[in-house]
């Protein structure tokens, strides 16, 4: 072996060395790489990214979403008010926070859980935004040809299409026994997505006492034929 080889051999043996001991760095997550946090996000964030989607904090007294909670008041310790009592009576609906709050002005008086519209694919919800009224429409209890139905509707949009009522109901058996009537269908479903995610088919659902209280207070003055109804997305 000449000179030259014997370099050369030499070259190469200091290159490898080299490379042995620079470190290898996993790629960053904002590049591509993967990432626990980006695929798990912590449990705080998903609670305030919800949050986010509520134009009003949760009182303190709201009742845990456990059980049977879609049947009873969605606030634990406050009474309902009686809104003959109070001025400027409106209801705000949000649809991705899954709440209904009746107003008096500016302030909110009570808070509801509630299941709008379902997000459609093209990211609209099959509740529409917009600003109603009360309408005249109001009845105990209703069920379509599919025998799927509600209690205490009060409609607020196109004269009984769109209404706020309860969690569903049905006659055919199916689903949560309580009192005379049968809650929810296919075994249940649409009970539990109350006050979590929006879920009907264009209704604004409530818990079985929260419609009934709204349905009194259409039918006693309280919140009149006319009360203004807005609905947003957040």
């Amino acid at each position: 072996m000449n000179k030259a080889h014997k370099r050369i051999g030499m070259l190469l043996i200091a290159i490898i060395a080299c490379l042995m001991v620079i470190p290898v760095f996993e790629p960053l997550p904002e590049v591509g790489g993967k990432s626990k946090v980006q695929e798990h996000p912590p449990k705080k964030e998903q609670v305030a990214k919800k949050e986010n989607d509520r134009p009003y904090p949760d009182p303190s007294d709201m009742r845990p979403m456990t059980g049977h909670y879609y049947l009873y008041s969605s606030e634990t310790k406050r009474k309902y008010p009686d809104l003959r009592k109070y001025k400027d009576v409106w209801i705000r609906v949000s649809i991705l926070g899954a709440r209904a709050y009746v107003m008096s002005g500016k302030k909110v008086i009570y808070t509801m859980y509630a299941s709008p519209g379902a997000i459609k694919k093209n990211g609209e919800s099959r509740t529409p935004v917009g600003n109603y009224r009360i309408q005249e429409e109001a009845g105990e209890v209703f069920y379509n040809n599919d025998g799927v139905g509600a209690r205490y509707c009060v409609s607020y949009h196109q004269h009984g299409v769109y209404l706020f009522h309860s969690v569903p109901i049905n006659n055919f058996n199916s689903g949560v026994k309580a009192g005379k009537y049968h809650y929810g269908y296919k075994g249940g479903a649409h009970l539990t997505t109350l006050g979590k995610k929006p879920d009907s088919h264009g209704c604004v659902r409530l818990s079985v006492s929260d419609a009934k209280w709204i349905y009194e207070q259409r039918l006693n003055g309280g919140l009149p034929v006319g009360s203004k109804v807005v609905l947003k997305m957040r």
